[in-house]
């Protein structure tokens, strides 16, 4: 069975780690709408989370990073006078070098994150969703920032009024992606902020066009319980978009894409709207706090 995740942050992550365990092969189609310069080196947070998380060199503690990485490099430039906020471990920063030197060689970014997973021994292909620049960007009550200034500085904190996938218009998704997607048995909705991690994903030029007419089997996992997220700020994107946070409302944006969302087994009386959206729901726990977790979730998606 030929598999694809639609993945981006810390929630698909996990469920990319029960996939491995319980497929082994499989694609990765990563959000870019994170990524960002720092400190004069371009950082790509959800293709390397995805990344890591599949050599099995992830910190599954923090949810990003490497495993047992130190800061001081960081705590340098502190002592420096630059901004430290955004948290760059020293072991993480060798694959930022290595992506920025590639890029200044002509390089591009897909063919970039082929050779990291090449080197770090990953066997699953992480694709990026584009190698066109598309960044996320949040309007809010004091001003409009990047989505890493406003989750990761500010704490997402601000009062949002409003998203942007800049970049969007000429954003066009490359070969390998489009035919990986055409060619999929299951295509998988990762449970992400479905406003800054999987949309940036269908924004890109040809990738919602592949996904509706895909005949494949299509599976979302919810990343909803109730009336908010399981974590995050997903809530108050979906308020910006005007669309509830809740699982109702992650079906309605992904609308003629999904034919099956999981939803927690707490909202099941969901199911019957989610029906009206024509997506069938599958109720079952969605919360993967160990490796058994993530398993069971991932034998469902394949199976549903």
């Amino acid at each position: 069975m030929k598999v694809v995740a639609l993945a981006g942050g810390t929630g698909s992550a996990k469920l990319l780690r029960g996939l491995k365990g319980e497929l082994g092969d499989f694609a990765v189609v990563s959000n870019v709408g994170d990524n960002f310069w720092n400190h004069g080196l371009y950082v790509c947070p959800d293709i390397d989370i995805a990344i890591y998380t599949l050599a099995g060199t992830a910190d599954v503690n923090r949810g990003w990073g490497l495993d047992g990485d130190s800061f001081n490099v960081l705590s340098q430039l502190g002592t420096l006078g630059e901004e430290t906020w955004f948290k760059l471990g020293d072991k993480d920063l060798a694959t930022h070098i290595f992506r920025t030197e590639q890029m200044a060689r002509g390089k591009r970014l897909g063919d970039i994150t082929a050779q990291l997973c090449e080197r770090l021994k990953v066997t699953q292909r992480v694709l990026p969703c584009t190698d066109d620049r598309l960044e996320t960007y949040i309007r809010t009550d004091i001003g409009e920032m990047h989505l890493q200034e406003f989750w990761v500085k500010n704490h997402g904190d601000p009062q949002v009024t409003g998203i942007e996938y800049r970049g969007s218009e000429g954003a066009k998704a490359e070969e390998r992606v489009l035919a990986t997607l055409e060619s999929a048995d299951r295509i998988i909705f990762c449970p992400a902020n479905p406003v800054t991690s999987i949309m940036p994903i269908l924004a890109v030029e040809g990738i919602r066009r592949a996904v509706g007419r895909s005949s494949a089997r299509r599976v979302a996992v919810s990343p909803m319980k109730g009336e908010g997220p399981i974590s995050g700020p997903a809530g108050k994107m979906m308020r910006a978009i005007g669309a509830e946070p809740n699982s109702t409302s992650v079906a309605r944006l992904y609308k003629g894409l999904i034919d099956t969302m999981v939803i927690d087994a707490a909202d099941a009386a969901q199911g019957a709207a989610l029906e009206s959206e024509g997506v069938r729901a599958l109720t079952s726990s969605i919360f993967m706090n160990d490796l058994e977790d993530e398993r069971r979730l991932a034998k469902l998606v394949l199976e549903a």
